[in-house]
């Protein structure tokens, strides 16, 4: 191979490379930009945590509510909700003890 042939071949390679990576980026960024979750935490005990997230690709993605609680002597542990769709809502408890509190409330979004 001459060299005019070699610079040839890896300028195609590199810009079929380009090419089959590009898609993938900007579908990436569309699926998260239109991602939206909102999460929040009951007004009185026993403190309980709900998540609800539109925008999720269907059949291949759940949201479940994410608690981290913390007892009265500051040991903390992380609950969750069962797995919900688009626009459904999950839930999780601290527990019935009302000294209990949520010390973080958020959601968890994961691939099925």
């Amino acid at each position: 191979m001459d060299r005019k042939s070699i610079i040839s071949a890896v300028a195609l390679t590199v810009l079929t490379g380009s090419l089959v990576m590009a898609p993938s980026a900007s579908a990436g960024e569309s699926v998260a930009q239109d991602l939206e979750c909102n999460a929040w935490r009951s007004t009185a005990p026993p403190w309980r945590g709900y998540s609800n997230c539109t925008g999720m690709l269907p059949v291949v993605e759940r949201q479940q509510a994410k608690l981290i609680c913390v007892d009265p002597r500051g040991s903390k542990r992380t609950v969750y909700g069962k797995g919900a769709g688009n626009g459904k809502t999950s839930s999780a408890s601290c527990g019935d003890n009302p000294n209990v509190g949520v010390l973080f409330v958020g959601a968890n979004v994961y691939r099925v």
